[in-house]
């Protein structure tokens, strides 16, 4: 069922605004109880008379969608036992207060995640029961069966379980069906400690860079061999040399020469007898001998290594210098017999249009950073678990901003309930709000400022 749903931001805080069914009244005990009560894991809502209509806002401030935290990623099987353990949670809490948990509204847009409790919030609609009739309020349990890892066997059998368990007339999710779907194996992560930042910042390490993409947090990763972005950097901000670690290749050779020459010394200075002074000698002409094949067979092995590395690499194209030609025009070029004869006449294409990529350039304190806009969808934050576009400022949310496309292929900006805001041209944009970008415009995400070219 299609509930009228939309977006509200006043000076402090956000709401999802949902219109009740028709035929709902406010007397209706069930809307004073939920409105009245903070029950843990239902979203926080407040009762409002529009229109002879009764409007109920749902308190979102600083949360987000889970539809939008598994928009490019998939669930594993630690996610699918959260999000159901936290379901049957909130419908028990729900029968304290004498209401039914078949009216929480299961739909990935209607719940919403806390990530500075580390929790899940439902969203609870009196009535919605007798509304929605049979099979009508699965969404929840569709998105899970679409977004699990299939790879993860355990877990896709249970959301597909559960997904052809929904089908049932008045089917609601409890404790017990948890336990059937995965028994003994529920394995959920703690919980940080009250207070912790989701992406806590690095002490001494240099942030003014501040903008990475996902893909270059790898340096955190690295095996230990490999130097870190800070071990890189001098006392005086200049490049030091990369540590490198001796591999037993080229101590096993060097151990042998050494034993060489300490037999070859002992040969020469001590007062041997003759046999045992022959001994020596050929031992110390076999370990020399032993050491210069090895360290041929490791030297030509490295060769070798490096051969195939240089054949591997795809090689770089280059770039093509910039023409001062008026758009749709460009310079053909003749070679014969190897040699450039020079430009020729210009010649005028009709017809060919390439689209112009944009970028997002810094501005301020953010000067220097770039957003590319010719790979979409991305999610911009502070949080590397579900941002791909990453700014380090205080004032930006961990999900803060998505830029995708619409349907003309054109970039389109949606405020993710963001907590400081996403501004375009000066205009702040309501949760959920989307916008096209287009060349000049001037975005804000929080105080991190960039300009569309």
């Amino acid at each position: 069922m299609e509930l009228e749903t939309g977006y509200y931001r006043d000076c402090l805080k956000s709401y999802m605004t949902i219109r009740c069914p028709e035929g709902a009244k406010e007397s209706d005990y069930r809307f004073r109880m939920a409105s009245a009560n903070h029950i843990d894991g239902i979203l926080p809502c407040s009762l409002r008379m529009i229109d002879d209509s009764i409007y109920l806002y749902y308190e979102i401030t600083a949360r987000q969608k889970l539809s939008h935290m598994y928009a490019d990623r998939m669930l594993d099987a630690s996610d699918l036992q959260r999000i159901l353990s936290e379901l049957a949670s909130a419908g028990k809490e729900l029968s304290a207060y004498l209401l039914d948990a078949a009216d929480l509204i299961l739909d990935a847009d209607k719940v919403y995640y806390d990530f500075s409790e580390n929790r899940y919030y439902f969203t609870f609609c009196p009535g919605l029961s007798e509304t929605a009739g049979a099979g009508g309020n699965r969404g929840l349990y569709v998105f899970l069966a679409e977004r699990i890892d299939a790879g993860d066997r355990e877990a896709a059998s249970a959301a597909f379980q559960l997904d052809a368990m929904s089908e049932m007339p008045e089917f609601v999710f409890t404790e017990k069906i948890l336990k059937e779907l995965f028994g003994d194996r529920m394995q959920l992560p703690e919980d940080p400690p009250p207070g912790e930042e989701s992406v806590p910042l690095e002490e001494g390490r240099d942030w003014s860079s501040g903008f990475y993409s996902a893909g270059a947090m790898e340096d955190a990763f690295m095996t230990p061999s490999e130097p870190s972005e800070k071990e890189k950097e001098g006392p005086g901000g200049g490049e030091v040399p990369a540590k490198r670690t001796l591999s037993v290749k080229y101590l096993l050779p060097a151990g042998l020469l050494l034993a060489a020459g300490i037999l070859a010394a002992a040969g020469r200075f001590l007062d041997l007898p003759v046999r045992t002074l022959r001994l020596f000698t050929a031992g110390a002409l076999a370990a020399g001998a032993a050491a210069l094949l090895l360290l041929v067979l490791v030297l030509a092995e490295r060769i070798k290594g490096i051969r195939r590395g240089k054949k591997d690499k795809a090689p770089e194209k280059e770039e093509p210098e910039m023409s001062l030609l008026p758009p749709g025009e460009f310079d053909l070029w003749q070679k014969e017999g190897g040699n450039d004869t020079g430009p020729v006449q210009t010649v005028f294409v009709p017809g060919i249009s390439e689209k112009e990529a944009l970028r997002l350039y810094g501005n301020g304190s953010a000067r220097g950073r770039t957003i590319e806009l010719d790979a979409l969808p991305h999610t911009v934050g502070t949080s590397p678990d579900f941002a791909d576009i990453l700014i380090d400022d205080r004032s930006v949310s961990r999900m803060h901003a998505r830029i995708s496309e619409d349907r003309s292929g054109n970039p389109l900006l949606t405020d993710l309930n963001s907590t400081n805001g996403t501004w375009i041209n000066g205009i702040r944009l309501q949760p959920e709000e989307s916008v096209p970008v287009g060349k000049g415009d001037v975005i804000r995400f929080g105080e991190a400022e960039f300009c569309c070219r």
